[in-house]
């Protein structure tokens, strides 16, 4: 069965194509919803795939920067991918996803990323798990710190109306230090963050905003649900953290400590927590913690040049790759970095991978050690694992704090 790829031209084929993976999620596509997704992906980043004429596949990217150790990179933020039920297994997704990473490229955006569904589909088209993430239940009588804290700032509500304002430039502060953050534009933060329906609250209130200052400015902030609860007179209820973020320890512990003690509820519940999060050093029963593990982004160089010359370095060694990428052909060969710059060489190789792998270590979260481990780099001089590894170490492992 033959089939095209193209850009939507508009709202129905949007509505058309998003429904391609919307319907394995509970998703409508009434015309006012749609026009949200439009008014912030745009009709020219949602690509469909045809078959005699009707939509049968879909595939989009939002537009954004990705913090990169040392450096912001345009980034291609992948999202609502799905192949209709009555399609699969034809070959629509590889496709959508030549069409999609063709586009990205031609748009001179350095790197793709994506969190996956189903996170055996991506490799084959060459994006590597560069990060993890954690959920955490914390029942309410463990939540004591093993040390007594005296805040350093002060806390105070905002209303909504407040947060546009008091909250992204503190947000973006946070985000210049943190690989895998990405950043919010307006409509982001008016459509995403602030604007709270019922049917984004799982049975749970209203998001509750919290700011933290110290001297008058705004160092922090979290948001916040209550969902509350009874069972045979006694409280069940989640205190559920979406979010809280802050420019130095002291204010991630004092967003942390006024959260945990927060009366009427039975458990803390949070999502997207990086791995190394101070909560777990903070606590005086870190065991009670229940943790849950889970990859977060995927990543994928498109213009390996570029990525690689976009961020900083943490020696100044010299290090010979040799790439390969079948999905994108133009990224193979020997890649010489020195001096913070990706250029190509004839110079043999220190090491030998796939675009995967290198996705996976871009970010500073993976190492090349473990890959080689995995089976997944190959080590053509001696010594150079360590070397790629003492290159591309952070002082901050990457974190993504949302799901796009």
């Amino acid at each position: 069965m033959a089939f095209d790829v193209r850009p939507v031209r508009n709202l129905e084929e949007f509505g058309a194509a998003f429904l391609a993976i919307g319907q394995y999620f509970g998703a409508t596509t009434e015309e006012d919803r749609m026009q949200r997704w439009v008014d912030q992906l745009g009709l020219d980043r949602m690509h469909a795939a045809l078959s005699d004429g009707a939509i049968v596949g879909g595939a989009a990217a939002f537009t954004f920067n990705m913090t990169v150790p040392g450096g912001d990179l345009p980034t291609a933020g992948i999202s609502v991918v799905g192949v209709y039920p009555t399609h699969r297994r034809r070959g629509i997704l590889r496709s959508l996803m030549r069409a999609q990473l063709d586009d990205v490229h031609e748009r001179g955006e350095p790197m793709a990323a994506l969190w996956a569904s189903e996170e055996p589909i991506y490799g084959r088209f060459g994006y590597g798990l560069a990060g993890f993430c954690g959920e955490i239940a914390l029942p309410h009588e463990y939540t004591a710190f093993a040390q007594t804290i005296e805040p350093t700032g002060t806390l105070r509500f905002l209303e909504p109306d407040e947060v546009l304002e008091a909250i992204p430039p503190v947000f973006e502060r946070i985000r210049a230090d943190w690989p895998g953050m990405f950043s919010r534009n307006r409509l982001w933060w008016e459509r995403r963050e602030i604007e709270d329906p019922e049917d984004r609250r799982d049975g749970a209130g209203p998001k509750r905003w919290i700011a933290y200052e110290q001297d008058g400015s705004i160092e922090g902030f979290a948001i916040y649900r209550h969902k509350p609860g009874w069972e045979h007179g006694s409280t069940v209820a989640e205190l559920r953290v979406l979010e809280a973020l802050g420019i130095g320890a002291e204010a991630v512990r004092d967003l942390w400590a006024f959260l945990l003690a927060i009366d009427w509820k039975a458990t803390v519940k949070a999502w997207l927590l990086p791995p190394d999060h101070p909560l777990f050093l903070l606590l005086a029963s870190p065991r009670r913690l229940r943790f849950r593990l889970g990859d977060s982004l995927w990543v994928r160089l498109v213009d390996v040049g570029a990525a690689l010359s976009a961020r900083r370095y943490s020696s100044d060694d010299s290090l010979v790759l040799d790439v390969t990428d079948d999905f994108c052909p133009w990224n193979a060969g020997l890649w010489k970095l020195e001096g913070g710059t990706a250029a190509r060489t004839k110079d043999d190789p220190d090491l030998r991978l796939p675009v995967q792998s290198l996705g996976s270590a871009f970010l500073g979260g993976v190492q090349f050690a473990a890959l080689a481990r995995a089976g997944r780099v190959e080590e053509v001089r001696e010594g150079a694992l360590a070397r790629a590894d003492g290159l591309f170490r952070w002082d901050r492992l990457p974190w993504c704090p949302q799901i796009f």
